[in-house]
C-alpha cells in the first residue's frame, strides 16, 4: 500500500546577501580555542570612532580594533589598532597600533572593495600593502588581504576573509568568519589566528545572539 504522508522538502542555503555595511561596529566577543590540552580565549571588538583625524596627509574617519588573547588565563598576547578608511564609499587608508607594547604602521598601495551583493561560490582580492616601523619610511612587511562565500545554511551565508604575510621575518595569518543573513546583518563566528607557529580555531561563544 502506499503512503499518502508527504516529505517536508529540505530547506536549501541561503545562495546570496547584501554585503555587511563597512566600517563593522562588533561589540566586544568572547571567543574561545583548546590545543594541546591548553585553554584559551579572545576578546575581539571593532567600535568606529565619531568625527575625522589625519592620517598619511589627509582627512580620514577611523575605528577601534582590540585583540587580546590569554592561554590558561595569562595573557599571552595584546593588539590594538586604529584602522583609518574614507567613508561613502568606504575605502581603506591603513592601520596604526601596537603589538605586545611593539608600535607599527601599515598603508594599502591597493583596495578592492567588497561587492554589494555576495554569492555563494565568489571570491577575491580586498587589498595589499605594508608594515613600516612606526614614524618611518623603514618597511617590515607586507599583508594580502582576500575573502571568499561560502553556504552556511537556510539563513545565513558564510563571508570568510583572510589576511596573510610577513612581519620582521615572522609569518602572520588571520582568518575571520561572519555568518551574513538575507537582510545583510552579520555575526562574528569564529577566528583563525596563527600564534608561536600554531593556528588557533576561536570560536564565538555567543553563537546566534546576533548582536550586530
Amino acid at each position: 500500500m502506499q503512503s499518502s504522508a508527504t516529505q517536508t522538502p529540505t530547506p536549501q542555503n541561503l545562495k546570496s546577501a547584501p554585503a555587511p555595511a563597512e566600517p563593522y561596529s562588533i561589540p566586544s566577543a568572547t571567543l574561545t580555542a583548546t590545543s594541546g590540552g591548553d585553554t584559551y580565549t579572545a576578546i575581539y571588538s571593532q567600535t568606529p570612532n565619531m568625527g575625522t583625524t589625519m592620517f598619511d596627509g589627509q582627512e580620514a574617519n577611523s575605528s577601534i580594533v582590540s585583540l587580546t588573547v590569554t592561554e590558561n588565563g595569562a595573557t599571552l598576547s595584546t593588539e590594538v589598532t586604529t584602522a583609518y578608511y574614507l567613508e561613502n564609499p568606504y575605502t581603506p587608508l591603513g592601520l596604526a597600533g601596537s603589538v605586545n607594547g611593539t608600535n607599527y604602521e601599515f598603508l594599502f598601495s591597493s583596495v578592492d572593495p567588497l561587492p554589494s551583493t555576495l554569492t555563494v561560490g565568489a571570491s577575491g582580492p580586498l587589498g595589499n600593502g605594508t608594515y613600516y616601523l612606526s614614524g618611518t619610511n623603514t618597511a617590515t612587511g607586507s599583508l594580502t588581504e582576500t575573502y571568499a562565500v561560502t553556504a552556511n545554511n537556510p539563513t545565513t551565508l558564510l563571508l570568510t576573509t583572510y589576511a596573510s604575510g610577513t612581519v620582521n621575518g615572522q609569518s602572520i595569518s588571520e582568518t575571520i568568519n561572519y555568518a551574513v543573513s538575507a537582510s545583510g546583518a552579520f555575526e562574528l563566528q569564529s577566528v583563525d589566528i596563527l600564534l608561536n607557529g600554531t593556528t588557533l580555531n576561536f570560536a564565538n561563544s555567543c553563537d546566534g545572539c546576533w548582536d550586530y
